[in-house]
């Protein structure tokens, strides 16, 4: 299996977590390869129950960044997050603002309001 170079830089810059993205292959890993299948309409992040989510900021960037490269490939999903957690908000900013993809997310209080952005 072929996947992204790991993230052994203590400061990398954004330039060089999408080089490592790009170089991702989606078949790869089937999660990702999801995200860029066309057929995929919505992604809902459901964060409502969390009580503790330890995430290193560079590791919310990668992340970011790796998925906004395989959403290149899907202009239409919609993607949702649900819950207050700070490491939802850090994920939603480092989406919008790192990586290449034109997608915007949106955070929402309850599941039932992700569900109907989902649908409009």
């Amino acid at each position: 299996m072929t996947a992204a170079a790991p993230i052994t830089d203590a400061n990398p810059t954004v330039a060089e977590m999408e080089v490592r993205a790009a170089r991702f292959r989606p078949e790869a890993d089937r999660g990702l390869h999801r995200l860029g299948d066309s057929s995929l309409r919505y992604i809902i992040h459901d964060f409502s129950t969390a009580t503790e989510v330890i995430v290193p900021q560079i590791d919310i960037e990668f992340m970011a960044v790796r998925a906004s490269v395989a959403l290149l490939w899907n202009p239409k999903v919609k993607i949702a997050f649900v819950g207050n957690h700070p490491v939802v908000h850090a994920l939603i900013d480092a989406f919008d603002n790192l990586g290449p993809s034109p997608h915007r997310c949106h955070r929402f209080d309850a599941l039932d309001e992700a569900r109907a952005f989902i649908a409009a």
